[in-house]
């Protein structure tokens, strides 16, 4: 598992982006763009919140809370980023029905999810992201770490926006 000040592992994946999710039933690879962790990081500190799925009811509550908290992290030139296991197409009609202002990252055959020590294991869920927050800093260093210990449990957004303070410093 990553903790707070270990190395961020690098990840390449697909992203669905707000601007390519307009074309809801009729997706294709054109709408997909690529996410490399480390490309991002020179443009300063990112934030990685890791959630199960898509359309699940405290998904949906997390993820749009986190749309309405955007302006506010906006201000203070940090990136945000979803992260599931989902495919690109389903987290693009999910951005389109719920109007996210910022991208998901698709861990769907990839390993960044069990290389930041969130994937489940075992049951009838194994593969996908237990809830997590992570913040990370232009030298790629983890500033904060969060983690649910029961599922439905949500982060505490003011935490999160006190730790990119921090990794802007």
């Amino acid at each position: 598992m990553v903790r707070e000040w270990d190395h961020a592992p690098d990840f390449t994946v697909p992203m669905a982006r707000p601007e390519n999710a307009g074309d809801r039933g009729a997706y294709t690879s054109d709408h997909v763009e690529s996410f490399t962790l480390s490309d991002r990081l020179v443009y300063g500190p990112v934030v990685l919140a890791f959630f199960p799925g898509v359309y699940s009811r405290t998904c949906t509550q997390e993820l749009c809370a986190v749309r309405d908290w955007w302006t506010e992290l906006a201000a203070l030139d940090a990136q945000v980023f979803g992260v599931s296991a989902d495919t690109p197409w389903s987290q693009l009609a999910f951005i389109d029905e719920f109007e996210l202002n910022y991208p998901l990252l698709s861990g769907f055959n990839a390993d960044v999810i069990a290389d930041y020590g969130l994937r489940v294991e075992q049951g009838l869920l194994e593969g996908i992201a237990r809830r997590a927050v992570f913040v990370i800093d232009e030298e790629q260093s983890v500033v904060f770490r969060w983690v649910a210990e029961e599922p439905r449990t949500l982060p505490d957004l003011d935490e999160v926006e006190q730790a990119v303070k921090t990794a802007r410093e």
